[in-house]
């Protein structure tokens, strides 16, 4: 189920196993504090963790721990609440990959039969 754009409705937080929870990197003086916040949460999506085994579930996880920051990012700067929507569709859709479920967003499209000409 997507969530909800935070000003309209309360947002659920997504959680890899094993969240890396390091001190945050100097950005340059510019960064705004939700650009620190989307490097944050993209270096705790992707940051080796090697007592987790890196498994395809292990990679979907990080991938949807990556959307979401990005969400947060754009909801936080005023972006469009569509464009936000279709991108947490996408971070849902690979959450339920994770759980064993194919959502029909994820799911393959059947091949056309191809003409020759």
């Amino acid at each position: 189920m997507p969530r909800h754009i935070r000003s309209v409705t309360a947002r659920r937080s997504r959680r890899i196993a094993g969240s890396v929870k390091n001190a945050r990197r100097a950005l340059a003086p510019a960064a705004s504090a939700q650009q620190v916040e989307l490097f944050d949460g993209l270096r705790q999506a992707f940051q080796a963790t090697p007592e987790i085994p890196e498994t395809t579930e292990r990679t979907l996880e990080r991938y949807v721990w990556a959307i979401e920051s990005l969400a947060d990012y754009l909801e936080d700067i005023g972006a469009d609440a569509v464009w936000i929507e279709r991108i947490d569709a996408l971070g849902s859709a690979l959450e339920d990959l994770t759980k064993g479920e194919l959502p029909l967003l994820l799911n393959p499209s059947q091949a056309q039969p191809k003409l020759h000409q």
